[in-house]
């Protein structure tokens, strides 16, 4: 998270950027154009990930620009340096949410789509001057302002996807109409609340063996990833650099039951990943909290999702499909002697580190059962469902088995035994209690594989393979040449390395 910005105590423009001398924005501007602030900012773009820009506030506008490479500005009729990437009149702004808890902020735009920024240093300069030209340009009709107690701000960002939708994210509560001193004064509040939010955070598990406390304050955001039941964000922690996926949980009651039960489950089993020493499970690194969250920061795992890398080789061989199904096995096992059912085991539920060892994440399906306990709940994935489940019978950890199953027939396959090319729901469910699995002909399976397959896969749990136990799916035939003990230890080379690519901003792989 980024470093709260500081109040600007007064209306002092600020030019960082030195637009007023340079005679190529001159041309970008009508004549009567007045520039009040010009900086750096950061930018979420589509993909969720933050871009450097270069924020122009004018009078008139809102600016976000781009220098124009040399061959650009050569052949550009005007011989301008900069390039508009897009103008926001100021008119045409509805509203700003701005992050009590970063330095992140939206701007909403009348019929358009809204722009997500955050800037440590400039944050509080910048609403001050959009309010100074909000107000200059519309009289009488102070700007109206959201404030959030949000890390992000995703959640209240409407896209240019969500526009085409029809889909507005602007909140429709809270609403604070603001003129410059009024502005001022909440922005000198909401430091406060960082600052007493900040005093207040209290770590509660470390595996830095220093145990120096650690905030909100000593991470930057890089980049969002959507999520069922909160968000999970890729953050920079300042001092090393390094990178983290972070999830945060309110703690106040949540009143739809099917979010309680989960966010109970999840909690539980991230607290077991305080002590966990499993390798195939997601690791947690730091836990604080405030008086509002609980804060988990977790360790990135750089080689992103199993499922891009499928999609990216169509299918994988059978050594390769062996080596990942033998270690979410091993993370599956783990869990299931802490009596402990995953509920949604999927390619994009496993995630892969850098030298292409993999761990199964996503918590938020778990269900802690007692001995011989079973639960009806109908939660999952709808191709990974077992046949129990959509049933709506009771079921336990026999239905992490045929999800390891329906996982182990897609690697080979490159797609789930009952998938539905229309994706009509009810289609697949009726596929998975009442049809047979199919292999495809022109795609070569061993015996042994497909009997693995087909055991995991029976729709009779009581008789399926794991049903005794994770150890009578490990003894099959077809995991024979698995070491196990070297394997455990992450001693096994893994049969394919992910190349990573990174920059100071976002990280990606192929």
């Amino acid at each position: 998270m980024a470093e709260p910005s500081t109040v600007i105590h007064s209306n002092e423009e600020k030019d960082e950027l030195r637009f007023r001398s340079d005679s190529s924005v001159q041309k970008i501007l009508e004549s009567d154009e007045i520039i009040l602030l010009s900086c750096i900012v950061y930018k979420y773009n589509k993909r969720l990930k933050r871009q450097e820009r270069s924020l122009l506030i004018t009078n008139k506008a809102i600016y976000n620009i781009n220098k124009q490479d040399f061959f650009a500005n050569f052949i550009s009729f005007f011989n301008s340096n900069y390039a508009i990437r897009r103008r926001i009149n100021i008119i045409n702004i509805i509203g700003i949410t701005v992050s009590e808890l970063s330095s992140e902020f939206v701007i909403h735009v009348k019929d358009e789509y809204d722009y997500r920024y955050a800037s440590a240093a400039n944050r509080d300069r910048i609403l001050l001057m959009i309010c100074k030209a909000y107000c200059l340009n519309i009289e009488n009709n102070p700007l109206p302002f959201f404030f959030k107690d949000d890390v992000n701000l995703i959640d209240y960002t409407t896209t240019e996807d969500d526009k085409k939708k029809g889909i507005i994210r602007m909140p429709r509560e809270g609403e604070i109409l603001m003129d410059e001193v009024a502005l001022l004064k909440k922005l000198e509040e909401a430091t406060k609340k960082r600052e007493n939010y900040k005093a207040k955070s209290q770590l509660t598990f470390t595996r830095d063996l220093s145990g120096k406390a650690v905030t909100l304050e000593d991470f930057d955001i890089l980049r969002c990833l959507p999520g069922r039941f909160g968000r999970v964000i890729t953050v920079q922690k300042k001092d090393t650099k390094q990178l983290f996926a972070l999830k945060s949980i309110h703690k106040e009651e949540i009143l739809d039951k099917e979010q309680a039960e989960i966010t109970k489950g999840e909690r539980y089993v991230l607290g077991i990943l305080e002590k966990s020493a499993c390798p195939f499970l997601v690791s947690l690194e730091y836990t604080f909290e405030t008086p509002e969250k609980e804060f988990y920061i977790m360790k990135f795992m750089k080689g992103g999702e199993l499922f891009n890398h499928l999609r990216a080789s169509r299918r994988f061989d059978e050594e390769r499909a062996k080596f990942y199904v033998a270690e979410v096995l091993l993370g599956l096992e783990y869990l299931h002697s802490l009596n402990i059912i995953h509920r949604d085991i999927k390619p994009e539920n496993i995630l892969m580190d850098e030298e292409g060892h993999v761990v199964i994440t996503d918590f938020g399906m778990v269900k802690h059962l007692k001995d011989g306990e079973f639960t009806r709940s109908f939660v999952g994935t709808p191709e990974y469902l077992s046949p129990e489940v959509v049933k709506e019978e009771g079921y336990g950890k026999s239905a992490d088995w045929w999800a390891l199953g329906i996982l182990t027939y897609e690697m080979l396959t490159g797609l789930p035994p009952f998938f539905n090319r229309e994706f009509k729901t009810q289609e697949v469910f009726d596929a998975i209690k009442e049809k047979d699995v199919v292999f495809p002909d022109k795609v070569e399976i061993s015996d042994d594989a497909k009997d693995f397959i087909l055991k995991l896969l029976n729709k009779n749990q009581e008789e399926r393979l794991g049903f005794n136990g994770a150890q009578e799916v490990k003894e099959h035939k077809w995991l024979s040449n698995i070491d196990w003990n070297l394997l455990s230890e992450k001693k096994v080379v893994p049969p394919f390395k992910p190349k990573i690519q990174e920059d100071s901003e976002n990280i990606y792989w192929n």
